[in-house]
């Protein structure tokens, strides 16, 4: 190999290097790891569950992290056991979200139908736990309140539980 050639070689390699940071740089302004969580295995209690990372807008991470809950695991994930109420059934339903004064506020077009099971005693705790933990990893959520299509009454008439204290329909 000449000189030349190697001088080339030399310049490619740099200029790969400055690229990948550069990328890497670009795509930690772009993106923000946060959990969403799911059961693994039968693992004998209805609410134990685990994080899985996703990366989702830094601008709107609640509301990334709630869409990326949405869509469920993944199939590697599903393959490795991580399971829950979460699938492409229920990946479009989040209508909004938002944050005050401590609560963060959730409201779904109803999903009632794809998850029916939810509203056994065990299914509720593990579809509130799936919420909740993922909707309160955010230091300015300290509690969280779901509805469907505005109607906080719907959403835990569904799971046969009552409303929160102070939950307001959105």
């Amino acid at each position: 190999m000449g000189r030349a050639s190697a001088v080339v070689l030399v310049a490619v390699a740099a200029l790969t290097a400055v690229a990948s940071v550069r990328a890497a740089t670009q795509n930690a302004d772009t993106t923000r790891a946060v959990s969403i969580y799911a059961p693994r295995g039968a693992n004998g209690t209805c609410a134990r569950v685990l994080p899985l990372e996703r990366l989702v807008d830094p601008r709107a991470p609640l509301k990334g992290a709630v869409r990326a809950l949405l869509e469920g695991p993944t199939k590697t994930e599903r393959a490795h056991g991580y399971g829950g109420w979460f699938s492409p059934r229920t990946a479009r339903h989040l209508k909004s979200v938002r944050i005050a004064r401590g609560v963060a506020y959730v409201d779904f077009h109803s999903f009632a139908r794809d998850i029916p099971n939810a509203s056994t005693s065990c299914g509720s705790a593990l579809l509130l736990a799936q919420l909740d933990r993922t909707a309160l990893q955010f230091s300015s959520a300290k509690r969280a309140v779901y509805s469907f299509d505005g109607s906080t009454a719907a959403f835990y008439g569904w799971l046969q539980r009552s409303a929160p204290p102070q939950a307001v329909d959105t």
